[in-house]
């Protein structure tokens, strides 16, 4: 194999040279981006490349690009040290196979990466399977391959991951996938949403608290940091957090350990941490909404999943699965139906998708018209009123909270009478319901900002 190492280290690439030449491998080095230069004007083909990223005279990712441009089918490896860790992450979003951190612990990592073969279309396909298992569908939309992609790319690294995107487009289930090809599946898979707890409650349900510690705490209890310990933690909708919080969410992440409420003693976490918004978390930050400290450590790997409206291509395969998953009975869609499905603008993304789905295969034969699609013209928002009497919110907060195992629904809001029987304060006190609390997501729901939403609760 032809093998081109970039480093300015000469030891590294002596140590290259040593342990690949052996066997049987021809070894180029390039100890800066000039003597880079100089070898592919000899026109050398590389099957393989391993590029550190700072170099004397120019940027890694520079190199990096250049190659893959010229010799697509070269694997490139880039070699980083911890400080430029968000860089390898760039390096592996720009095309690069991997990264291995230096100094090399443990040689047979870098053997490994010469011995394992080029990713080829068969397994990338095999990753799509994977994630479609998990309900995270591809379809033909080039973005969710690439989210895909990296996903897998990254899963098996421990490192903290952002997941962004509108409500509704399946950032838990990005996560569940990323947990399951992380390891072993006996780990478990917890997740917080950070915007349906009040702070002391949320702050007891993440690091949990000694008996005593306030009233009601009668003995001892365990939190999702303790409990995630070796698995995955998903904090959802992390933006919702308040700047207490922030800070003792920065600390975990920096120290990997917590104190209990009312606890003395550090606890050490292994937890695998995945964070979800649906928030642009940049702007909260410019906004003195969200720590910024806090936004650095997150998005280590950032993964956006795009709204349904930009991979429309996708819808067909995604009804079907929701289909299949959700129906004990083969349904089928009619050509108008799906026409009219990838008409949609899915503010509600594949949740809105799915109860629209659901609904239709209950009222049709077995194969879904045009009209069993119960969908607003588009451009038109469907007020509170309307969703909260027709179960639409219900239904979609008791599937999200099912699903994730967050909180459970009491029944009793089931029984929800006509528009003309609620009054604003009912409205307002069933959005609240709904959202357990969280007031952005409510007045979200009702179509005001949460200022206008404070200004009715006084009044």
């Amino acid at each position: 194999m032809k093998i081109l190492v970039v480093d300015d280290d000469y030891d590294i690439g002596t140590f290259f040279r040593y342990l690949l030449v052996e066997q049987g491998h021809h070894i180029d080095l390039a100890h800066d981006g000039k003597e880079y230069e100089r070898l592919c004007s000899q026109n050398h083909l590389y099957e393989l490349a391993f590029i550190d990223l700072k170099l004397p005279d120019t940027n890694g990712l520079k190199l990096l690009a250049d190659l893959k441009q010229a010799q697509p089918s070269c694997r490139c490896i880039v070699m980083t040290g911890y400080s430029t860790i968000d860089t390898a992450v760039e390096a592996v979003k720009l095309g690069a196979e991997d990264y291995i951190e230096k100094p090399f612990e443990d040689i047979s990592i870098i053997e490994e990466k010469i011995q394992q073969p080029k990713v080829n279309r068969e397994a990338l396909d095999n990753i799509e399977q994977a994630a479609a298992r998990s309900g995270l569908i591809t379809g033909e939309s080039e973005a969710m391959k690439e989210v895909v992609r990296l996903a897998a790319r990254f899963a098996p690294k421990p490192l903290t991951i952002l997941i962004d995107g509108e409500t509704g487009t399946g950032k838990e289930v990005a996560a569940r996938f990323i947990h399951e090809l992380a390891g072993p599946g006996e780990r478990s898979f917890l997740g917080v949403n950070c915007g349906a707890l009040p702070e002391q409650m949320l702050e007891s349900e993440l690091f949990g608290h000694e008996a005593g510690a306030f009233t009601g705490a009668s003995k001892t209890r365990k939190g999702y940091f303790e409990l995630a310990s070796e698995g995955t933690l998903l904090l959802d909708e992390i933006g919702e957090a308040s700047l207490s919080t922030q800070v003792k969410l920065l600390r975990v992440l920096e120290t990997r350990e917590f104190y209990r409420v009312g606890g003395e003693r550090p606890i050490k976490t292994k937890a695998r941490i995945i964070a979800a918004t649906n928030q642009d978390l940049h702007l909260a930050a410019e906004a003195g909404e969200f720590r910024e400290d806090l936004l650095y450590r997150l998005e280590v790997v950032r993964l956006t999943i795009p709204p349904l409206r930009e991979r429309k291509e996708d819808i067909p395969a995604v009804a079907q699965a929701i289909l299949r998953k959700e129906m004990p009975e083969s349904t089928a869609l009619s050509p108008e139906a799906l026409d009219a499905l990838q008409a949609h603008h899915w503010p509600g993304n594949i949740r809105e998708l799915t109860n629209i789905l659901v609904r239709a295969a209950a009222e049709s034969d077995g194969r879904i018209e045009r009209r069993h699609l119960n969908m607003r013209p588009p451009g038109r928002k469907t007020t509170a009123r309307e969703r909260i009497v027709s179960g639409d919110w219900l239904r979609e907060k008791k599937q999200e909270l099912e699903e994730t195992k967050y909180l459970s629904l009491e029944s009793t809001v089931e029984d929800i009478r006509s528009e003309e029987k609620q009054s604003i304060q009912d409205i307002i006190d069933h959005a609240l319901m709904l959202t357990r609390g969280n007031r952005r997501e409510a007045a979200e729901m009702l179509g005001v900002n949460t200022r206008k939403l404070r200004y009715w609760l006084n009044e």
